[in-house]
């Protein structure tokens, strides 16, 4: 039963990826998961996409305060900026192009 729910929310993240560009948290909160709920299927989903040669785009969290980017595979939010210890953070935005 797990495995039937995973696929369809995987198609489902695909789906809307594949609309906009969105991120972790606007997905959890339309799907209406947490977002550590939804993690996990979300990067099984991009590995996929992308074995299928599909482009991720990922444009990364980044400081609001001093301007720091975190690495492109921090898709979650970041608590803090470890550059300036602000916590005004701008979530990454990922899409399917």
């Amino acid at each position: 039963m797990r495995r039937r729910g995973a696929v369809t929310l995987r198609r489902r993240l695909h789906e809307l990826l594949s609309a906009e560009p969105r991120s972790v948290s606007s997905l959890a909160h339309e799907l209406g998961l947490a977002r550590g709920d939804l993690e996990d299927d979300l990067r099984h989903m991009l590995r996929s996409a992308a074995a299928r040669g599909e482009a991720i785009d990922v444009l990364p969290a980044r400081c609001k305060g001093c301007g720091f980017e975190f690495g492109a595979d921090r898709l979650a939010k970041p608590g803090r900026c470890p550059a300036c210890k602000g916590s005004r953070i701008q979530e990454a935005m990922i899409g399917i192009g």
